[in-house]
């Protein structure tokens, strides 16, 4: 019976939407999802909420749309709806139709995240839903923020994160892109992924134009010497070389690119902080502990530069001396 009668609704409200009453539709939609919740019927609230929501954001409707978008996180929360496919399905197709200029857009995406951070084994929110929503950012071209979601993403993340920050270098043809990509590793590494530092680097370098390339280098490794590329940016060559040092597990080698590197380094006082986080996880380095200092550093670098500025490589609120000129490798 609630079945049909959940049917019989939504068949009234698509024929007002579709006669042009919004206004009226929409105080509908909330009024009836608003008895399923407090009859704690979750099921049909979901069903009417997306519907609705939906419906209104295909007739362009965006700020009623968007709403009853908000209204479903909202009982997704109520019911403790676990993440599934089904359910992050649903914020997928409704994001979809919402443009980058609704303003509660960002909001809806936010709480989508909290919600599934709250109903999944991940803190940081479901990876694919991170995923998803740092391709819709680059896609606006909010790099700042595509950057942030994609760092606590899946596997693929990684490499599209890459792609961000050098699509982030090319806004700002004049600016050393070596800071972009250096900014990116030092975070990944901040957060033990080697494995996703490497991605990174290689999606990046890949793309890079032959003016910054300098030579090819022997350096040990396992077995035969290994080849490797110097670049004329030293940030480039820091990128690398840290994370060769990584790989090793050997304190004196990072010791040794920290302090060759130090004047690089300093054009941020975030990247300082990152390479000390580095320092302990890798390699067991302790420096003396600082309260959520990590959380607030990465917080830093994911609000992004100034929109005025554009200068990826420094958090916002730090100087912002000039950036290091591309030069020959010692």
């Amino acid at each position: 019976m609630a079945a049909r009668g959940t049917a019989k609704v939504l068949q009234k409200l698509e024929k007002s939407v579709s006669e042009g009453h919004y206004y009226e539709a929409h105080q509908m939609y909330r009024t009836v999802a608003n008895r399923y919740v407090k009859a704690h019927n979750y099921t049909d609230a979901i069903n009417l909420l997306r519907s609705g929501a939906l419906l209104l954001l295909q007739h362009k409707q965006s700020g009623s749309g968007t709403d009853l978008a908000l209204y479903l996180i909202e009982v997704y929360n109520l019911e403790k709806t676990p993440v599934t496919e089904e359910s992050r399905d649903r914020i997928f197709d409704l994001a979809d139709l919402m443009s980058a200029d609704i303003s509660q857009r960002k909001t809806f995406l936010q709480n989508a995240i909290s919600w599934s951070a709250n109903n999944s084994e991940y803190k940081n929110g479901d990876p694919l839903l991170q995923h998803y929503i740092g391709l819709l950012f680059w896609k606006d071209k909010d790099y700042s923020q595509a950057e942030a979601h994609l760092l606590v993403g899946t596997q693929e993340s990684a490499e599209a994160l890459g792609l961000v920050l050098f699509a982030w270098s090319e806004e700002e043809p004049d600016h050393d892109k070596g800071a972009y990509l250096l900014r990116g590793v030092l975070q990944e590494l901040a957060m033990r992924n080697l494995r996703d530092a490497n991605t990174v680097y290689k999606t990046f370098v890949e793309r890079l134009p032959p003016a910054y390339l300098a030579a090819e280098q022997k350096v040990p490794g396992d077995g035969p010497l290994k080849t490797i590329q110097t670049f004329k940016s030293p940030l480039l060559n820091l990128t690398q070389m840290l994370l060769l040092a990584c790989q090793t597990g050997n304190p004196a080698i990072f010791k040794q690119v920290a302090t060759k590197y130090k004047p690089v380094l300093a054009i941020d006082e975030n990247f300082g902080a990152l390479m000390t986080t580095i320092g302990e996880l890798f390699f067991g380095i302790r420096a003396p502990k600082q309260a959520n200092m990590l959380a607030d550093l990465m917080n830093s670098l994911f609000s992004g530069p100034p929109p005025s500025e554009s200068r990826p490589a420094l958090g916002a609120g730090s100087a912002q001396p000039p950036q290091p000129a591309i030069e020959e490798m010692d």
